[in-house]
C-alpha cells in the first residue's frame, strides 16, 4: 500500500492531484476531507483532563456489600 497525502486550500469546487507513476493503473481510494481551522494539524490532540469528584465527598461513600450480586444476573444482560 502507497499513500500520497496532501493538504490543500481550494478556491473552487474543483482539485487536481497529480500522483507517482506508481500508482498509474493501480484500484485507488480517494478520501476528502475538511479540517477544522481552529485546530492546528500540526499540534497532537491533548488528552483530556480526567474528572474526579468534588474533595466533600471525601468519605462519604461506604460499600455495604456486594453490589454485583444484589442484581439478578438477567438484569446485567447475561
Amino acid at each position: 500500500m502507497q499513500i500520497q497525502r496532501t493538504f490543500q486550500t481550494l478556491d473552487s469546487p474543483h482539485l487536481v492531484i497529480d500522483l507517482p507513476e506508481s500508482f498509474a493503473h493501480q484500484r485507488v481510494e480517494i478520501l476528502v476531507m475538511t479540517i477544522d481551522d481552529t485546530q492546528n494539524e500540526v499540534e497532537p490532540k491533548t488528552a483530556k483532563k480526567r474528572r474526579s469528584p468534588p474533595p466533600e465527598f471525601a468519605g462519604q461513600v461506604r460499600e455495604l456489600g456486594d453490589v454485583m450480586s444484589s442484581v439478578s444476573d438477567s438484569d446485567w444482560g447475561m
